[in-house]
């Protein structure tokens, strides 16, 4: 974000291609470069970051980083990720940090969902989505919650759309 802020993510994307040396426009983008892997090693701990020192360009940090540290693909995350999700209730938590966890869960798992929606039958899909989280969330409450869980339960769902 803080880069995207800045205007230089052309930088970590490659769009901004490193002109000819003898370009008058060459330092411009050298000085940004430089710039965006500064604040790239910076943002990370000092033992990752000796590893992309000797890295070219920004757009190179950026996609070994993405590379290396991705958990797109990390099977073993994903599965502590559900295990913690299976286990979680409210127990001596607000309902509110119960469900600001949930949520926080729920969004690392998005990153390992990739539902490509191509048509209005992707509808149902996005509701059974919903409504397993609902179920979740209602599920995992206090046993005092009993009646909230109860008048939530006998909504009658979203026609899709």
């Amino acid at each position: 974000m803080f880069v995207r802020g800045k205007g230089k993510d052309d930088h970590l994307t490659g769009t901004a291609k490193a002109p000819k040396e003898d370009d008058p426009n060459y330092r411009t983008w050298k000085t940004n470069n430089s710039m965006v892997q500064s604040w790239l090693i910076s943002s990370m701990t000092t033992e990752i970051g000796e590893n992309f020192l000797l890295f070219a360009t920004a757009a190179d940090i950026w996609e070994a980083a993405k590379i290396t540290y991705s958990s797109t693909e990390n099977t073993s995350e994903l599965f502590e990720t559900e295990s913690i999700l299976h286990e979680l209730r409210q127990g001596e938590s607000t309902v509110t940090h119960y469900f600001s966890t949930l949520t926080r869960l729920w969004q690392k798992l998005d990153l390992y969902d990739n539902h490509q929606w191509t048509c209005p039958e992707d509808s149902t899909l996005y509701n059974k989505i919903v409504e397993t989280k609902v179920f979740k969330l209602l599920s995992g409450l206090n046993k005092e919650l009993d009646e909230v869980r109860g008048r939530v339960l006998s909504i009658k769902p979203l026609p899709s759309l």
